[in-house]
C-alpha cells in the first residue's frame, strides 16, 4: 500500500527499529544529520520522540497507528509473513538502490531479537554494507577484506558464525595471520593500535567496535 508517490532515495540511510531509544550523543547527531531517515514499522514512534521525520515508513504496520502518520511520509504496508519488518524494510532499501545503512534502535530488552537483527544483517552481506548501532556498540560486517578507521586503543571484538574461517588482521594488539579463531571467545575483546585496523576472512565475519 502506497500513501504517497514513490521518490528516488539517496544511495546511503538511516533505518530507525522499535527497539532501545539512543541515549548516545553520537547516535543522536547522527541521526539529526541524516539526509534521509526510514523507519521500520513502528520505529516511526522512536521517531517521533526523537523530533525526527522519516521519508518513508515500512512494515506490516500491526504496530503503528497509521492515522498519526504525516501525510508527507510515504507509508508501505507489506503484510508477507515470511519476513519480518527488517527483511521487508532492507529489502526495500535494496530496490530503491540504497547500500549503505546505518541501523539504530534495533536493540533493546528482547535478546532474541538482538540475536535476529544480527543473523538477518549477516544475510544481506553481499548486497548491503549495514552498520548496527547500539549505545555501546559498532556492529559491522566484513566478508573478504575490509578497513577501519578508528581512535586508537578502542576495543575490538570478531565472531564468526564459521570454525574454518581463515583470518587476518592489522593494527589489532593481538593480530591473526591466515589463522583460525580457536574458540567462540578467542576473539573478544581485542585493541586498536593506532587510527586504523584491516580484517580479511574467508568468510563473513561481525566485527563489534566499542563507541
Amino acid at each position: 500500500m502506497l500513501t504517497k508517490k514513490d521518490q528516488s532515495l539517496d544511495s546511503s540511510s538511516v533505518l530507525i527499529a522499535n527497539g532501545k531509544k539512543p541515549k548516545n550523543k553520537k547516535i543522536i547527531e547522527i541521526l539529526k544529520n541524516a539526509k534521509n531517515v526510514i523507519c521500520v514499522d513502528n520505529g516511526y514512534e522512536l521517531a517521533s520522540e526523537l523530533n525526527i521525520t522519516p521519508s518513508v515508513v515500512i512494515g506490516d504496520l500491526d504496530s503503528v497507528d497509521i492515522n498519526k502518520i504525516s501525510k508527507d511520509i510515504l507509508i508501505i504496508k507489506d503484510e508477507d509473513q515470511n519476513t519480518n519488518d527488517l527483511e521487508k524494510t532492507l529489502n526495500y532499501c535494496l530496490s530503491k538502490n540504497i547500500r549503505d545503512i546505518i541501523l539504530v534502535g534495533a536493540t533493546g530488552e528482547r535478546d532474541d531479537q538482538n540475536l535476529a537483527t544480527i543473523l538477518v544483517s549477516l544475510e544481506y552481506i553481499e548486497q548491503l554494507n549495514i552498520e548496527i548501532l547500539s549505545d555501546l556498540y559498532s556492529i559491522e560486517f566484513v566478508n573478504g577484506e575490509r578497513d577501519f578507521e578508528v581512535t586508537p586503543m578502542r576495543e575490538v571484538s570478531l565472531i564468526s558464525m564459521d570454525k574454518e574461517n581463515i583470518i587476518t588482521t592489522q593494527g589489532l594488539k593481538y593480530n591473526l595471520d591466515k589463522s583460525k579463531l580457536s574458540s567462540a571467545t578467542h576473539g573478544i575483546s581485542n585493541y586498536s593500535i593506532g587510527e586504523n585496523f584491516s580484517i580479511s576472512c574467508s568468510s563473513p565475519l561481525i566485527v563489534f567496535k566499542k563507541l
